[in-house]
């Protein structure tokens, strides 16, 4: 959260940009975008060759890519600034 000073004293509340939103209240698009350009997971595919890699997906489940192997698949998240999610 940010944190900005009005009048010579800092706000309580986050700015309503900044709250939390009410996840009850959400659309099923708006939820499944929650964490879209943050978050990827990885699950094992088949690759092109017929071998087993391992695919990226956005937290919404589009395809992002697939490589070779878990190490590469998280290489490759990390690297782009997101965070890897692992699915249970």
């Amino acid at each position: 959260m940010k944190s900005s000073i009005y009048n010579g004293s800092a706000p309580v509340m986050p700015h309503a940009a900044e709250r939390p939103a009410k996840v009850r209240q959400l659309s099923e698009s708006q939820f499944r975008s929650l964490g879209l350009r943050e978050v990827a997971y990885t699950r094992p595919a088949l690759m092109e060759d017929d071998e087993i890699g391992c695919a990226i997906y956005a937290a919404d489940g589009s395809l992002l890519a697939v490589v070779e192997d878990i190490e590469t698949a998280w290489g490759a998240i990390v690297q782009n600034d997101m965070i890897p999610a692992s699915l249970q």
